[in-house]
């Protein structure tokens, strides 16, 4: 009796487009419900029996503070999650995507070697750009204060690197080879993050309607034409998630992935929090150790010596 070939595995990148797509679209018609929720909450908890509960007075505070794009976000985030489950059914995810996590010791010295390089580079730009006059620290800067950035580069490492080089490029390289598979991982990966209205960009509480969401889907779109931001961050955007993919591959595990993306992470917010730029500079320097063509080579050379500096699979 002939054995019973296994059934091919589905193909992932249209099921993955068509889920952000739907992401998006979702978004924009959520967006007011949940922004009616949110501001009517605000409104109604003064004269409630809940007045004086503690966590209804931050949520409801909260409520009233954010403005109609940060709701647009948690809308997007709902609309994620709630279509992630259709989506894993559908390409029959199971743990072979997840790499190994032995040896231990080995996969400690990689995250600590990726998390120096990229927070190490980052940051002497960083004090670079304060000795050329881009950026000007800040009257009383808090130098002790790392808590905040660590839990980030932590939470960001950990979460996306599971998500886009355990999962997404796991699921990819079911039907792609290895270069077309991190080419639209790294293109997906730079394209979430892109997709934010800018940081300027706000519309009155009262204007806000059931197509408001559309209009944060326009301003979106609007950041793809504007040459000089698309090549400062987009461009940024696609290095970084180039370096963490190639890193996933030579090495067969995330920890220098997380250790790298933590760095970045780290860097990016410490520095932040430390100094203020007054505008100018563009394509070169930007608001953040995030934009910019020179933030953009310091990728590139971070992860030029990061790949030079890891071991191989056949290494190890």
């Amino acid at each position: 009796m002939q054995a019973v070939p296994p059934p091919a595995a589905p193909a992932a990148l249209p099921r993955l487009l068509l889920y952000l797509a739907a992401v998006m679209l979702g978004g924009a018609l959520l967006a007011w419900p949940l922004f009616a929720l949110g501001k009517g909450f605000a409104s109604w908890l003064p004269g409630s029996s809940w007045a004086d509960f503690g966590p209804a007075l931050w949520l409801a505070d909260t409520a009233q503070r954010a403005h109609f794009p940060r709701y647009f976000n948690r809308a997007v985030l709902v609309c994620a999650l709630v279509f992630m489950w259709p989506l894993l059914r559908s390409l029959r995810v199971d743990g072979a995507l997840l790499p190994a996590w032995r040896p231990v010791a080995a996969g400690i010295r990689q995250w600590a070697l990726g998390f120096a390089l990229a927070a190490g580079l980052l940051l002497a730009l960083g004090a670079g750009f304060v000795l050329a006059g881009a950026h000007t620290l800040r009257e009383e800067p808090e130098w002790p204060a790392f808590g905040e950035p660590m839990s980030a580069a932590l939470g960001a490492g950990i979460v996306e690197e599971f998500f886009f080089r355990a999962l997404l490029l796991g699921l990819l390289m079911r039907t792609l080879r290895a270069g077309p598979a991190v080419f639209w991982t790294t293109f997906i990966y730079a394209l979430v993050h892109f997709l934010k209205p800018p940081a300027r960009w706000k519309i009155a509480d009262e204007s806000v309607t059931w197509t408001s969401g559309f209009e944060v889907l326009a301003q979106i779109a609007r950041g793809f034409g504007d040459v000089d931001f698309l090549l400062a961050e987009f461009a940024t955007l696609f290095a970084v998630g180039w370096v963490l993919a190639r890193a996933r591959l030579q090495t067969g595990a995330l920890w220098a992935g997380i250790g790298l993306h933590g760095g970045w992470v780290f860097g990016l917010k410490y520095f932040s929090a430390l100094s203020r730029h007054p505008g100018g500079w563009l394509p070169w320097i930007g608001e953040n150790l995030k934009i910019g063509l020179l933030p953009l080579a310091t990728v590139l050379l971070t992860g030029w010596l990061a790949l030079r500096l890891l071991p191989r699979q056949a290494d190890k």
